[in-house]
């Protein structure tokens, strides 16, 4: 058996299954990552050289501090309004919106930098949340509907307006209002 080979090793090694049809969504959060970084040293040296080292990690952990009071106050207000809105019944979408823009944004406060202070204040504070919210909002029902013809039958049947698979709308036809009686909702002397 020492001397015998079993069969080509080359050729068991497969490819890597890729995620998407040409790979390039792939490389974009690392690329987004690596820009980020380079945004935040490049802020701040620049601000190093205007204000001084010793400013420059004070304003870092100021900016730091008073955003996460931000979140803290706003996290609060949050959770308290989702609790109201769960507590009535009604759908939560502005609510669980606004509380997972909080979170983002406490997110990218608490990471050192300037770069990331701004976006997390954006989404954070109470004046720029709603912009933000619709915004996203707009942004991921564009990648829905764009994502929803390569996803095919196993996304599941487009819905006409009556609740019914739009296929089956076209072929019914002309619809007859009425109602309908079952055996069971009968009785034998009616």
């Amino acid at each position: 058996m020492a001397g015998h080979s079993v069969g080509n090793h080359r050729a068991a090694a497969q490819a890597p299954p890729r995620l998407t049809d040409d790979g390039s969504m792939l490389s974009l959060p690392f690329l987004a990552l690596i820009l980020l970084a380079a945004a935040e040293i490049y802020v701040i040296i620049v601000i190093a050289h205007l204000i001084g080292v010793a400013w420059t990690v004070a304003a870092l952990i100021a900016s730091t501090l008073a955003g996460l009071w931000l979140v803290r106050n706003q996290g609060r207000r949050a959770w308290q309004a989702l609790r109201e809105v769960v507590q009535s019944g009604v759908l939560p979408d502005r609510e669980l919106g606004d509380a997972a823009l909080i979170f983002a944004g406490g997110a990218l406060i608490a990471f050192p930098g300037f770069v990331t202070d701004a976006l997390g204040l954006v989404t954070v504070a109470p004046l720029t949340r709603p912009l933000v919210r619709r915004m996203l909002g707009a942004i991921i029902l564009r990648m829905g509907r764009a994502a929803g013809p390569r996803m095919g039958p196993a996304a599941g049947p487009r819905m006409g307006r009556s609740g019914r698979d739009e296929a089956d709308e076209k072929s019914l036809g002309k619809t007859i209002q009425g109602e309908v009686l079952r055996e069971s909702d009968t009785s034998p002397g009616e």
